[in-house]
């Protein structure tokens, strides 16, 4: 029968931890997250099912997940105590020469399975798991694929945030129209960062080549600060010096832009600017923008000063929203969207 058990530490609410299903995909169960607590869905020979139960374990601490096919029930335990028992006539999987073979995906779904699933779920997951034992196998099978990969190794310390190794960047689809008026719009962008290296690209628009802007990190003269730069094409419209931003602390960066002005906002200090480029950029706003975060794609020399990818923590809010990286219309493997590493201090 199917059982598995782990160590499961994250600090994401919702994606599929794994998803076993049959040689000839006519059975599967699924075992994820949503709202940060533990899901089943499964599907035999008898019908499918779906649910939910336990309390939320999206909270950075390491919890020992179990699931169990019984012989009238699937068993789910957190912590060695029963969470949910779920009936379910006849086995999961039926046995082929006396043998249960089954394909297990972790942390993800077979790209045909998606619309099959009872209840649709956003399958991205960052999280981390140890100690694998699956089919009372312990970890064969799991520790060859990911010793291989250091982007699949566990940090060992998280905190709460999105980790940009500086390889790569997410992109968003987002909508900076105001309602009221079909000539404006608001760009209201508050980061809060904790760099690794002294410059690159934290959020930037895209239209088709331009970048209409970019707000970046960039290396300074002094040792001991850097500067954040607003730049409209290839163009700094604004630019505040901040103390050495590569320490433990984390700074927050505030972005409000309009056809009229713009204004960056660095810890405490504030640089406005009304300049005849922001013509440049409502010109982009009126056309389709890509929000990109982290860096940014191919675009020719010149486009814009700073092309290089940020490396280090970064939770972003645009016009109120918290953005969500597992959401992202595209994002690099490397980029971790729930877990940050913690520094010692």
């Amino acid at each position: 029968r199917f059982t598995a058990e782990f160590d499961f530490r994250t600090y994401d609410a919702e994606g599929v931890i794994l998803y076993a299903e049959s040689l000839d995909n006519s059975a599967w169960i699924l075992l994820a997250l949503r709202d940060g607590k533990i899901e089943i869905q499964f599907k035999n020979e008898f019908g499918t099912k779906v649910t939910s139960g336990g309390k939320a374990i999206n909270d950075g601490l390491w919890h020992i997940v179990s699931v169990e096919e019984l012989e009238h029930s699937i068993s789910v335990k957190i912590a060695k105590e029963a969470v949910m028992s779920i009936n379910s006539p006849g086995t999961l999987f039926k046995q082929s020469q006396g043998f249960l073979e089954t394909k297990v995906y972790i942390a993800g779904l077979p790209r045909r399975v998606g619309g099959a699933l009872v209840k649709q779920i956003n399958p991205r997951l960052d999280g981390c798991i140890r100690a694998w034992n699956l089919m009372n196998q312990g970890h064969s099978g799991v520790n060859e694929v990911i010793q291989e990969k250091q982007s699949k190794h566990c940090l060992v310390s998280v905190g709460r945030g999105s980790f940009y190794p500086g390889t790569g960047m997410a992109a968003f689809q987002i909508n900076y129209n105001n309602l009221d008026s079909a000539e404006d719009w608001l760009i209201n962008v508050t980061l809060t960062i904790r760099p690794s290296t002294d410059t690159g690209v934290m959020f930037a628009l895209v239209s088709n080549e331009t970048v209409p802007l970019a707000l970046s990190i960039v290396d300074s003269n002094s040792s001991d600060s850097q500067k954040i730069t607003v730049t409209i094409g290839n163009i700094i419209v604004a630019q505040l010096e901040s103390k050495k931003l590569c320490t433990p602390r984390r700074v927050q960066v505030g972005l409000l832009v309009t056809k009229q002005e713009l204004e960056l906002a660095v810890d405490s200090r504030t640089d406005r600017s009304n300049s005849e480029q922001l013509s440049t950029l409502h010109q982009a706003m009126m056309a389709n923008v890509v929000t990109y975060l982290g860096g940014l794609p191919d675009v020719p020399l010149g486009a814009t000063p700073v092309t290089a990818f940020y490396n280090g923590c970064m939770e972003v809010k645009v016009n109120n929203r918290q953005l969500d990286l597992d959401e992202a219309i595209s994002k690099h493997n490397d980029i971790r969207s729930h877990s940050c590493p913690l520094i010692m201090q």
